[in-house]
């Protein structure tokens, strides 16, 4: 082949699979036109040894990330990142999680919202719900678009994440807002800061300094389980100091009181905030365990 005409060659090619890179991801916004609670900041964006944390959020997005399947009726799940509601962990607990689902025929949607800790008043407590509440909305309105199947639409979340997964699972409609299953991994659940061995950045982040009781109760996740809270799995460690393995079994408990479908798996080492858990031991094999949880409610095949 002439040299000349190689190069062209490579050139064409680079851009082509810069374009496929580019066009798997799209980052939607979820508002339109003014939203509630708005702040006059731009996104903070850190880079960390090759990660990405997002500690200020000013417009509210969900990333897509589609799965290369081209079925019709798929099933969807949106991420929520963890971060103590003070920042997103975009790399360990967003995109790799997304593109996990992918690997499982799955569409991934990953929430980039609003952060508590940037707030003050009624805002810090509302925001981030509201984002995930509106992005469940967004998929199912575009489910037909988008070959998804609006009964078939999860939610993921890992610590905070998980709280903020488990807040919408606990609130809303069915068929608008909340979400077809729940997969929550390492959750901050309840608002019972004696459960908080170490205290709790979450719990800062949402209430601030001399919060309401009843505020805390309203946000204290196992208190909230009803009879519609959708079929939850839940992933922990025994050792995991930053949110201790209580919140996943009062949850748990919560979920059987109401007779909810539901799974606990609480390895006995992990710790916290290990995302996929590549390379770190037997809690790695939590992601085919969901898988197989996923197979079993009818989610994927």
């Amino acid at each position: 082949m002439n040299y000349k005409i190689f190069q062209v060659f490579l050139i064409v090619c680079f851009a082509l699979s810069s374009s496929t890179q580019i066009n798997a991801q799209q980052k939607i916004p979820l508002y339109t036109s003014n939203q509630d609670c708005d702040i006059n900041k731009n996104d903070r964006i850190v880079e960390i040894d090759g990660s990405t944390y997002i500690y200020e959020v000013e417009y509210p997005e969900i990333w897509y990330y589609p799965a290369k399947n081209k079925d019709v009726n798929k099933p969807a799940v949106m991420v929520i990142p963890g971060g103590a509601y003070r920042f997103l962990s975009i790399t360990n607990e967003g995109i790799s999680i997304a593109k996990w689902l992918n690997e499982l025929g799955v569409d991934a949607f990953m929430l980039k919202h609003r952060l508590p800790n940037n707030y003050d008043g009624p805002c810090k407590q509302t925001v981030a719900s509201s984002d995930a509440f509106r992005a469940i909305e967004l998929i199912r309105d575009n489910s037909e678009e988008w070959n998804i199947d609006p009964n078939n639409v999860g939610v993921i979340g890992f610590s905070a994440g998980g709280h903020l997964a488990s807040t919408i699972s606990t609130r809303g409609k069915l068929d608008l807002n909340k979400p077809n299953f729940a997969i929550l991994v390492y959750p901050v659940i309840t608002m019972n800061i004696e459960v908080q061995k170490n205290g709790s950045g979450t719990f800062n982040s949402l209430f601030g300094d001399n919060p309401d009781v009843n505020i805390i109760q309203d946000y204290s996740n196992d208190l909230n389980v009803n009879q519609e809270t959708p079929p939850t799995i839940l992933i922990h460690s025994n050792n995991d100091e930053g949110t201790p393995p209580e919140n996943s079994i009062s949850y748990y408990a919560a979920l059987r009181d109401n007779n909810i479908p539901s799974s606990l798996h609480i390895w006995e080492d992990g710790g916290h905030g290990y995302g996929l858990a590549k390379n770190r031991g037997t809690i790695e094999s939590w992601t085919k365990i969901v898988k197989n949880w996923l197979t079993l409610r009818g989610v994927i095949n």
